[in-house]
């Protein structure tokens, strides 16, 4: 049986190559880590919504944006900052507890809340524990008043479906409401249920249920 032997110098190069493999491969892996947490809210929702169809919520919340901004309500665009607007309001959002926050274009922010937390089962009382978030998203929303808000509200399956769209929607204008009395014009806001028609995950199982149960807010500015 044959036998291969190093060299000293080939075994002192192949260890220097490894050190440096594993350098670069950290050095890689913290230059990740900065990433993640320089936005954490907003990177745990850009993969949420990449996970749960968010986008589709945002699509099927612009045209009742749209009109908001086409109103009196919001006034003037904001021109070429647009792109920066968001960004500060981005920001401010992604750091409330309870929130993430998904970026789905220059001018739209999709904000997700856990309904389980927002509300009790079947009911569209806003709950306890969900209030110190939104007061913090109402806060934020009176400092950037250039965006149109819409409140949309999804819930799973069980139940009927004449069920499920009402609730929706009185889970959506609870929410509207509920920002309203923190400050935020209601005349830049509508609220919007789709009952169980745009699931982003099976119903089949709890954890599918839940996703689905959920209460995003859209936000959208204008240019001009």
């Amino acid at each position: 049986m044959s036998r291969s032997i190093l060299s000293p110098n080939f075994a002192r190069l192949s260890l220097a190559c490894l050190m440096l493999s594993l350098v670069a491969g950290c050095a890689t892996h913290q230059g990740e880590q900065t990433r993640m947490t320089k936005r954490d809210n907003t990177a745990k929702g850009a993969g949420i919504g990449a996970a749960a169809g968010a986008v589709l919520g945002a699509v099927l919340g612009e045209g009742e944006a749209d009109e908001i901004l086409a109103g009196a309500a919001i006034g003037a665009g904001i021109g070429a900052g647009v792109g920066a607007y968001m960004d500060h309001q981005e920001e401010k959002l992604a750091r409330i507890p309870g929130t993430r926050v998904e970026r789905v274009g220059k001018d739209l922010l999709l904000v997700h809340f856990d309904s389980d937390v927002l509300f009790a089962v079947d009911s569209a009382v806003v709950g306890s524990q969900a209030r110190g978030s939104l007061n913090d998203v109402g806060t934020v929303l009176v400092d950037f008043p250039k965006t149109a808000v819409v409140v949309q509200g999804h819930t799973d399956s069980t139940g009927s479906e004449l069920h499920n769209q009402s609730l929706s929607e009185r889970r959506a204008e609870a929410v509207m409401n509920y920002l309203i009395g923190r400050g935020v014009d209601g005349m830049r806001m509508n609220a919007v249920g789709y009952g169980e028609s745009q699931p982003v995950a099976g119903n089949d199982s709890a954890s599918g249920r839940q996703f689905n149960r959920r209460v995003n807010i859209l936000l959208k500015a204008k240019a001009t």
